[in-house]
């Protein structure tokens, strides 16, 4: 096999050569038509050239390199065609002057056989040949009327050029054998016709089929032409009529080598209809012109006025037929439009409008795929931080864009693979695919540290912090079970603390489960007015007198009886429920004090501490419910003190500003177990922080070892510094109260001094308090104690514990 060749843009110089062979045959025709001068011999060459020509150009572009293999293998096998012919026209010289009786115009069957043989190898080639469509209901019609078109205007031809002179073409060729190469030749033509108006173009170049066409058309036209060569015995059609179609064939296979790359291209601007029935109507119109020329002048204007007439119909149906094409493509382009506007829509179904990830619909149908295909899969849900703090003080807008760059963060740290999706409002989902667990952790991590990034939205460079949960899929896993798992992790993520992630594991649908139940009772015990609050009294070192209490919830459940808050605190904050629960206790509490001192006056310095969760800390407006806590039961601002952990107000964010705002109006707030959580030194800078509380672990071992000892000196050492009140929680000996009287601690709380009272209780202490107290000291704040600072109240009060 010849070796492939690469494609070379300029005509063939095998194009040139054959127009010159054709050229010189002809010339060769035309001199010894009526008085030959030279041998017969001579006048075969040519034709034999140029199937060899041919027979080259149509290998060559069987062997070039960018066409398709179909058509390699139909160039290839048109080469084989052109040999035979080759071959033919030997066998058919032999005939005309190497036999008895030359020169002759008559064929043996060996010569007839092997043109037959090639004209048979080309019909196999076109038949093998594929095609980009097949005719089918309109387009078979169509097919059928332009065939029988060619076909009736092919049968009028041959009948009018050579049949109706089939005598003197008997004496000069085998007449039967003849018509049969004739009728074949036609029928190439028809089929080359029928494969570029119904099939279409397929693997072969779009102008190589055209000019095949033409090489068929010149072929047939040339065989049916032959009796006009009767009177000439020493030239032949071969001589005019192979010359002609192997220089077409040539042209094609040439055509087809310097369009390699551009195979099957589909031409632009094509007509709106088919040239082959007018063609067809043009060459019968010719022949009844030359028909009737003979008849007579009455015959001849009859046929003129047929012809003229058959002209106008036929300008009239190309006209319709541009205006039918216009409509056409009018519909085209409006079903563009509407596929268009479909995949839009379905691009939509599945993608989220404003970051263009996935949404649910896609994740969930990408698991499925995944779990089908049995790849290994994790599913994570991120929740971004304090986002809706974000939109509030920014606006939508700016929310919106920073959606959109942690959208793409996100998909910067996944592979292609991998699916982000964002699932609503500042809720997102990665699927990772095919991915072991120990490389999605670190996937996890990538994307958070990308996340802590400081984010550019405008003029405001944002902080986003971000709780993930991880789920790992299993056989047959359920999309919406899946979700529900990563959720879970998710929240006990965002129960670490904020910036955490965390992986699913069974126990947390046993707690999600108790979570449940445990919400429907606190949402049925709140309807029913099951929680109270019990107060325990903050004293002053060393006499443990009270001046102030903590409120703490109880819950009298009818059943399991008395519930400390240990055991439903938890579940109200993973269930939101500690929102109103918080609210109820606040207005209680003030409530309560409010009652204190309307009935034990206003002389007493004393302050009512509540508990905030950081969940209220982040609803909005939380200090405008304080604020209205404080309205609506009469208890002066000052007289409240709101306890916050460190945990809640670690992020400087929306917590901060919501205290901030407390504090604002007059309300002191204490920085609750102290020392536990992330003791942030800075905390007490950004934070409007008025008292320290020293948690019960560095109080446990005071008496003994050195290093509680240190660290309880340093702390009450910091808050003088700092001029902030300390007090020590879980007081239970009195060799703990005297230890922290030493160390400087004034007040102090714990079971030492007073459990949990009821309201009355603490208001009996109050009072029996304030007639303890020398009447100077009614109309002011005690003197100033160690550990203790220097008060300063708003009008109509005598705060405690304040700056």
């Amino acid at each position: 096999m010849a070796e492939d060749r690469a494609v070379d843009a300029g005509p063939s110089p095998l194009v040139a050569g054959s127009l010159a062979v054709t050229l010189l045959s002809l010339t060769w025709l035309g001199t010894n038509w009526f008085h030959p001068w030279s041998p017969s011999l001579l006048g075969w060459v040519f034709p034999l050239l140029s199937a060899a020509i041919a027979t080259v150009a149509a290998r060559r572009a069987g062997t070039t390199v960018g066409i398709a293999p179909a058509a390699r293998r139909f160039w290839r096998t048109g080469g084989a065609a052109a040999l035979l012919i080759v071959v033919a026209l030997l066998s058919n010289a032999w005939d005309a002057v190497g036999t008895p009786g030359a020169p002759t115009q008559a064929i043996s069957g060996r010569t007839l056989g092997l043109y037959v043989a090639g004209m048979i190898v080309t019909l196999w080639a076109l038949l093998r040949l594929p095609g980009t469509a097949r005719p089918g209901g309109p387009h078979r019609g169509r097919f059928l009327l332009d065939a029988s078109a060619v076909v009736i205007t092919t049968g009028l031809l041959g009948w009018h050029v050579a049949f109706r002179n089939i005598d003197d073409w008997a004496g000069t060729a085998a007449s039967g054998a003849t018509v049969l190469s004739t009728v074949l030749l036609a029928s190439v033509a028809v089929l080359t016709l029928m494969k570029l108006a119904v099939a279409g173009v397929g693997a072969v170049d779009r102008r190589a089929l055209h000019l095949l066409a033409i090489a068929a058309a010149v072929g047939a036209a040339g065989g049916a032409a032959a009796p006009l060569m009767a009177g000439h015995p020493h030239v032949s059609d071969a001589h005019l009529t192979v010359p002609l179609t192997m220089l077409v064939f040539t042209l094609a296979a040439d055509s087809q080598r310097r369009a390699a790359g551009r195979n099957g291209t589909p031409a632009t601007g094509r007509r709106p209809f088919s040239l082959v029935p007018y063609a067809a109507v043009a060459v019968t119109d010719g022949l009844l012109l030359a028909a009737t020329a003979r008849a007579g002048d009455g015959a001849l204007v009859v046929a003129i006025g047929a012809v003229a007439l058959t002209g106008v119909v036929v300008v009239r149906q190309i006209s319709a037929a541009y205006d039918i094409a216009g409509l056409l493509r009018r519909v085209d382009a409006t079903d563009r439009e509407l596929r268009a506007v479909r995949g839009q829509l379905a691009h939509q179904a599945h993608h989220d409008e404003l970051t263009g990830l996935a949404n649910r619909r896609l994740l969930e149908e990408r698991i499925r795929q995944a779990v089908a295909d049995g790849l290994p899969a994790s599913v994570v849900l991120i929740d971004l931080d304090d986002f809706k703090a974000i939109n509030d003080r920014l606006g939508h807008v700016m929310g919106d864009a920073l959606l959109v760059i942690v959208g793409d963060r996100m998909r910067a740290c996944v592979r292609v693979e991998d699916t982000v999706a964002r699932l609503g409002g500042d809720e997102f989902a990665l699927l990772l695919v095919g991915i072991s667990a120990i490389d999605a952790d670190t996937v996890l991590r990538r994307v958070g540290t990308a996340l802590d990034e400081p984010v550019r939205v405008g003029p405001h460079d944002l902080l986003v912090g971000s709780s993930m949960g991880l789920a790992d899929a299993w056989r047959g896993a359920d999309p919406t079970e899946l979700l529900r798992r990563a959720d879970l992790a998710m929240y006990a993520a965002k129960e670490q603390g904020k910036g955490r992630q965390a992986r699913y594991e069974p126990a947390l649908d046993a707690r999600a489960a108790s979570d449940a139940q445990l919400g429907a009772d606190l949402r049925q015990a709140l309807e029913r007015g099951e929680f109270h609050l019990l107060f325990q009294p903050v004293v002053r070192l060393p006499e443990g007198r009270p001046v102030g209490a903590e409120a703490l919830v109880r819950w009298q459940h009818p059943e399991r009886g008395l519930i400390r808050p240990d055991a439903f605190i938890g579940a109200a904050e993973r269930t939101g429920l500690i929102v109103p629960l918080g609210a109820w206790i606040l207005r209680e509490a003030c409530t309560r004090a409010a009652e204190w001192l309307h009935g034990y006056g206003a002389t007493q310095p004393w302050r009512i501490s509540v508990n905030i969760s950081a969940r209220q800390l982040r609803e909005p407006g939380f200090a405008a419910h304080v604020d209205e806590a404080l309205r609506a039961t009469g208890l002066p601002a000052g007289r409240l003190m709101v306890e916050v952990t460190e945990t809640a107000v670690f992020d400087n964010g929306p917590a901060v500003e919501a205290l901030t705002q407390i504090s604002d109006l007059g309300v002191a707030v204490a920085l609750d177990d102290f020392g536990t959580g992330h003791s942030s030194l800075g905390l007490l800078r950004t934070t409007p922080v008025n008292v320290l509380k020293v948690d019960k672990s560095f109080v446990d071992g005071i008496t003994g070892g050195s290093e509680e000892v240190v660290i309880a000196s340093a702390m009450i050492r910091l808050a003088e510094g700092l001029h902030l009140g300390a007090v020590a929680e879980g007081v239970e000996t009195p060799a703990q109260a005297d230890r922290l009287h030493e160390l400087g601690y004034g007040l102090a709380q714990g079971y030492y001094f007073a459990r949990p009272l009821p309201a009355a209780r603490v208001g009996e202490l109050l009072a029996a308090e304030a007639d303890r107290q020398p009447a100077r000291h009614r109309t002011g704040p005690p003197a100033r104690r160690s550990g203790e600072p220097d008060a300063r109240a708003p009008a109509g009060s005598a705060p405690l514990l304040a700056r």
